[in-house]
């Protein structure tokens, strides 16, 4: 890769080496011209090309969604909340990059970081590999089948069948889920569980609502659902559950959309596989999974700063979960 550089910007192989790693002379000028290639295309030199320094930055960075899911959820910011103690105790600085992987190659490229805790797999397998070769420890709040990436994440897909069975112990009748987009591995595991315990209970095929990631689409699937006759729904996460809540008891836009007296929406049940202090205020509780965010985050950074400080660390590391039914 280094040739194919070198070759494309006209230099020495040396020359992008020293640019690299900062050792050695080069102009800044070039230098920096190095680096804004390196960064266009996405690449992400080895610990050996890079030459790295022995000295640390005693900084590690953070990446979480730069969008309405880091507002709209406590989930990224309780996690982060986890991180930064832990760090702050191992006196180092966190800093916050978007789950991208062009911000992430540029943070790791200009040797800001000496590691990088991931909290969504957004990226993908195949890039998450690739950022494995940088060098830098990469410890990601999730799973993932690539190679050299260490874990710390919930028994997910047991968890939410666990919940779904407890609940179809108690409430009759079919079940569906809705979740946000496909794509994200959580919600594949959300799916997983949930479709486990309907095939244990026997049920009819699982119900799956996909990708309501809007108030409006969220109140489309609960329409589907209802007109299929399913009154039991579990909501993939907290948000989506708040937005069918809003649809249930006909508050905000939706008001004009339905009438409990006549289509009997008071009867539905709700769950959510996710939990947050939002819907803690809801009386009658909901059935939901509790995860930790900022024990997630305090596990992930101190996973991190022992692989940092070349301590042995295991590659998956999982936490207890609890249901509030």
């Amino acid at each position: 890769m280094i040739n194919d550089i070198a070759k494309e910007l006209g230099v020495s192989k040396t020359t992008i080496s020293r640019a690299i790693s900062g050792n050695g002379r080069v102009s800044e000028k070039t230098r920096e011209r190095v680096l804004k290639y390196i960064d266009e295309i996405g690449y992400i030199p080895n610990a050996a090309g890079r030459n790295l320094v022995t000295t640390k930055a005693k900084n590690i960075a953070f990446s979480m969604p730069l969008n309405n899911d880091s507002t709209r959820s406590a989930y990224f910011l309780e996690c982060l909340f986890g991180v930064e103690k832990r760090a702050v105790e191992a006196s180092y600085d966190v800093l916050i990059v978007g789950n991208e992987l062009k911000p992430i190659s540029r943070v790791i490229n200009s040797r800001k970081v000496d590691g990088m805790v991931i909290t969504r797999n957004i990226v993908g397998d195949s890039a998450l590999e690739r950022l494995a070769l940088s060098g830098i420890p990469i410890v990601l709040t999730g799973s993932t089948s690539a190679p050299n990436i260490i874990q710390v994440d919930y028994d997910g897909r047991a968890a939410y069948n666990d919940l779904a069975l407890r609940l179809m112990d108690m409430w009759a009748g079919e079940f569906g889920l809705i979740v946000t987009m496909k794509e994200f591995p959580a919600n594949q595991t959300r799916a997983q569980g949930f479709t486990d315990a309907v095939t244990v209970k026997d049920r009819q095929s699982p119900f799956i609502e996909w990708d309501a990631d809007t108030d409006d689409e969220v109140y489309q699937a609960f329409q589907k659902m209802y007109n299929k006759g399913i009154r039991n729904i579990i909501c993939g996460d907290d948000i989506v559950c708040l937005e069918l809540l809003n649809v249930i008891k006909g508050g905000g836009k939706f008001e004009s959309k339905l009438d409990p007296g006549k289509t009997g929406h008071d009867n539905i049940n709700i769950a959510s596989f996710h939990s947050s202090h939002y819907l803690e205020t809801f009386h009658p509780e909901i059935p939901v999974v509790q995860l930790d965010p900022e024990k997630l985050g305090d596990m992930a950074c101190r996973m991190l700063l022992q692989s940092i400080d070349g301590q042995k660390t295991p590659m998956a590391t999982f936490l207890d979960y609890n249901l509030r039914i």
